[in-house]
Parts: C-alpha cells; structure tokens; sequence
C-alpha cells in the first residue's frame, strides 16, 4: 500500500469517527431544546388557566352577590304583600265625609226679570212644524259634548290590574272598586281575575258593604276553588256572613276552609281559628 493511500485510510477513519462522535451530541442537543420548548409552552398554558380560573372565581362571586340581592328584594315584596293581605282589621277605613254647610239662597230681587231668549245660538231651539215647513232651529246647533273615554281603555290588562291595586295602597277604596270591577268586566278569562275579585270584595269590606262583599267573596272562590285566593276568600266570606248575624252559616264557611286548606298560610290559619272561638263554632 501506498503511502497516499495509508494517509486517506486514516483521513477516513478519524472522519468517521468524528461523525459518530458529533451526531449524537447534536440530536442530545436538539432534544434538549424541544424539551427546553415545551417546559416552555406548558408554563405558559398554566399562567393563562390560573387566570381564567381567577375570572371565573370572580364571576362566580358576583352572581352570588346579585342572587342575594334579588333574593332580600323578593323576601322584602312578599312581606309588604302579606301586610296588605292581612286581616280587614288591619285596614283603616276611609274618613267620614264632613258635613257640609248649606247656603241660604240670595233675597229675591225687587226687580222684574229680563225674558230669556226663546233659542241660543249652538242650540236646536223649539222646533214646530208651520205652513208644511220645519221652522224654529238654529242654522249652527252643537253635537252634546262625547262622554269621556275612561281612563284605563288603553291599558294592558296587567296595568289595569296594578292600577287598581294602587288605589288599595292608597285607601281609596271608591276608585279601587271601580278599577277592580271595570278590570273583571273587561277580563274574565285572564290569570289575575280570582285575585281580582278577592280585592273587589275587600273594597266592599272595608266599608262595611258586607252583603256585596260575601257575594263577592263567594265569587272569587268558586271562581278559582284551588287558587292562591281560593283560603283568604272563604276567610272573609265567612267574616262578611259573621258581620250580617248569619253565624251557621260563617261557621260553616270555616270549617270548609279548615277541611279544604289544612296547610293554608299561618296568618289564614290563625284568623280562622280566632274566629271559630268567637263564634263558638262546633258548640
């Protein structure tokens, strides 16, 4: 062997070696640097899910502290609607009307009157028939003046309702019995209209009307027999029959109400009992 030929053998040969030698260290290299990349990319995944799970806590916080609020404004409405639906005793009739003073008529007049005009213009006058010919009207007459619209004609029945129920917040129990009656003419098939004739006939209560006011209680009643109304009806039409001396009769009511709602709220419940020993029902 030549000597050129010993110089490349061993030329190849430290080559190769020096390829076996660095391919490893390369690939350890570049798995190195994905290893480094994906530790990487996973601590960033991490950060962003601690920070949604943050928001989230968040989130969750605030609806809680929104279902609490809606919760205390819902108890606070409830309370107030019990109040007003507690015993008649408890609303205050409305005033008596003061007695109104009558003026004396002024002193007839010495003078002799002036005649009236027999027709006015806006008027039709007298009207006659002469010489085959209507005579007597006047060339302008006035149409008599339209009666009024009343005032809940473009309401929704749910705001006739809540217009009605205002004027029972405010004791005005002429204009209530008007709206609640004007709302059950218009509406006898809506959702609202046992409540509303339980509320008719409280108006009526209030004011001592206690024979419209058991007609009208016995009519929410039937009306709705397994209502949210259907207890508190026959509680007051039993009070209303107790009021116009019928005391069979409201005793009788009672123990319907006492058989038909053994779970009635606490306040009927009681009341009902109250009244039962008031009247010695049972004795």
């Amino acid at each position: 062997m030549s000597r050129q030929m010993k110089r490349l053998f061993r030329f190849l040969l430290i080559l190769t070696a020096f390829l076996a030698f660095a391919a490893p260290a390369s690939a350890q290299q570049e798995s190195g640097d994905a290893t480094a990349n994906f530790d990487n990319r996973l601590s960033a995944i991490e950060d962003q899910m601690r920070a949604l799970n943050g928001k989230i806590e968040q989130l969750d916080y605030s609806n809680r502290k929104l279902s609490e609020a809606l919760q205390r404004q819902q108890d606070d409405a409830n309370a107030r609607l019990m109040r007003l639906e507690a015993t008649p005793a408890e609303v205050q009739p409305p005033a008596a009307p003061q007695p109104q003073t009558v003026q004396a008529p002024p002193a007839a007049s010495t003078s002799t009157p002036a005649p009236a005009p027999t027709t006015a213009n806006g008027t039709l006058g007298a009207i006659k028939v002469q010489d085959g010919k209507v005579v007597g009207g006047t060339n302008n007459p006035q149409a008599p003046p339209l009666p009024n619209a009343p005032p809940d004609v473009t309401l929704t029945p749910q705001e006739q309702y809540d217009r009605a129920f205002g004027f029972l917040r405010q004791a005005n129990y002429d204009e209530a019995e008007k709206a609640f009656k004007g709302f059950i003419d218009k509406n006898p098939q809506d959702k609202l209209i046992s409540n509303a004739k339980y509320w008719y006939g409280k108006t009526l209560y209030v004011r001592s009307k206690f024979d419209a006011a058991a007609i009208a209680f016995a009519d929410a009643f039937q009306q709705d027999p397994k209502g949210p109304k259907a207890p508190e009806s026959l509680l007051e039409l039993a009070m209303s029959l107790e009021n116009l001396n019928k005391t069979p009769d409201a005793c009788a009511t009672l123990d319907s109400l006492k058989s038909k709602f053994p779970n009635a709220a606490l306040t009927v419940r009681t009341r009902a009992d109250e009244e039962r020993q008031k009247l010695k029902c049972g004795r």
